[in-house]
């Protein structure tokens, strides 16, 4: 069992695992379409259909680039639900036009989705990019508890980033309403508050895929942060448990390249290396699910929610390489110097591993099957 996020929080319990067939599995009868699993999914495997959200991020790259060709500064992003959000935006501008209410701010652009729960960090961090100072979730009582507390822990993703990297301020926030006035107050805080932003707003598109978006958009905020490069950290520590980006520790006194991870591993972030004795990983593809810590016999493995910034977040590393097992028999290499040395300190107790049986765990395939027939001391079925 690995990453559990879109079954955990969605609210309808349309979404099982089918752990047989190491998938999940969802039920279009009790699915509302509401996108909060689409959210928590650290690698896009779950996306919508339709909006997209290549689609949803020229939506709000045209309003934030047309807001600032017509002179505006700090953008802030409402969004709001079309059902009850959309009603008690447009209740709160009635109650303006009354002159019983502010009304919504002139810097603050309401954006109608579906759902609330259904854009996340990829799209946020976007509009960041983009040139949004503030992103702002109107929740009203129609989400569940479980999409609070699944945006909550994206936006302390996102902030930490940002913060990391210089960018002061609050960037993204719940704001919780249920009447005019309740958001009218909550709209009007925003106004003193100041958000460091990105000089140039980024150009890129969208990408399809959830981790290149993300990629696209880390690269723009990281390029054009406040902090030099020379004063960023190497890596930005992150929360736990939340976080889609991350490395891997390995405890090498413990492993003995089995290499179960790599088979485990559905990112390809975890790989190994043909021609040697190796556990390679790359850091970008990481998608903190943990597969490998529960697939490791030697529970050699940790996870480590970080954002690694330099370069070497998107190349190979070695994590752990030992020398080949050579056959005593042939010379030909068939396994690893830790790996047989631990098997033959767990089996030479064993009263079935005595002798020669103890020595065939040395050999390769091919040579323990010729020691078996060629030796005078086995039993022949022809002599039974």
């Amino acid at each position: 069992m690995g990453c559990n996020a879109c079954v955990d929080i969605c609210s309808a319990e349309a979404i099982s695992s089918e752990k047989s067939r190491q998938q999940i599995k969802v039920n279009p009868n009790l699915c509302v379409g509401c996108g909060a699993c689409t959210t928590v999914c650290p690698t896009g495997a779950l996306t919508y259909a339709y909006p997209r959200a290549s689609d949803q991020g020229t939506k709000l790259k045209t309003l934030l680039s047309t807001y600032a060709a017509a002179g505006g500064r700090d953008a802030v992003l409402l969004l709001h639900s079309q059902e009850r959000g959309q009603a008690l935006v447009e209740e709160l501008g009635r109650a303006a036009q009354l002159k019983v209410a502010q009304g919504v701010p002139a810097h603050v652009i309401p954006v109608a989705l579906w759902h609330t729960a259904s854009l996340g960090l990829d799209l946020w961090l976007s509009a960041i990019a983009f040139g949004a100072s503030q992103i702002v979730v109107l929740t009203t009582a129609e989400e569940a508890p479980q999409y609070l507390d699944g945006l909550q822990a994206q936006m302390a993703v996102a902030q930490s980033i940002l913060r990391g990297l210089g960018y002061t301020g609050t960037h993204l926030q719940l704001l919780r309403a249920t009447t005019p006035t309740d958001l009218d107050a909550g709209l009007q805080a925003l106004a003193g508050t100041r958000q460091k932003i990105p000089a140039t707003p980024a150009r890129f598109a969208v990408a399809p895929e959830k981790r290149g978006t993300l990629d696209l958009a880390l690269d723009h905020l990281i390029e054009h942060a406040p902090l030099a490069a020379a004063s960023q950290p190497e890596a930005l520590a992150l929360p736990a448990g939340a976080s889609p980006f991350g490395a891997v520790t390995v405890n090498k006194d413990k492993c003995t390249l089995c290499l179960s991870c790599v088979s485990a591993c559905p990112a390809s972030a975890l790989q190994d290396n043909p021609q040697l004795p190796q556990l390679r990983f790359i850091e970008k593809n990481c998608v903190q699910c943990g597969l490998c810590v529960s697939t490791c016999p030697e529970d050699a493995i940790a996870l480590v929610p970080r954002l690694l910034l330099t370069p070497g977040r998107k190349q190979v590393r070695v994590l752990n390489e030992t020398q080949p097992y050579a056959c005593v028999r042939c010379g030909k290499p068939f396994g690893t110097l830790k790996a047989i040395e631990a098997m033959l300190g767990k089996l030479a107790g064993h009263s079935m591993f005595q002798g020669a049986a103890l020595d065939r765990l040395k050999m390769c395939g091919d040579c323990r099957v010729i020691d078996i027939y060629s030796s005078e001391k086995e039993s022949r079925i022809t002599d039974l």
